[in-house]
């Protein structure tokens, strides 16, 4: 199963990090999984977009 999620978020032009930690599974000599997580909500405030407090925001209604 694939999920596919689209991000439409007008960013302005500011130079940003993103925080990536890459996992790897071993099954005997070969790769069998690779797992790449990567902090969205820290690159998108860093953009300006703070997903947490606008989500505190729609609770606190």
């Amino acid at each position: 199963m694939e999920a596919r999620i689209r991000l439409q978020v007008a960013l302005p032009s500011v130079q940003s990090y993103a925080s990536l930690m890459i996992h790897f599974r071993r099954k005997g000599d070969k790769l069998a999984e690779n797992w790449v997580f990567i902090d969205l909500l820290y690159f998108l405030k860093q953009q300006g977009l703070d997903v947490l407090e606008q989500t505190d925001a729609l609770r606190r209604r």
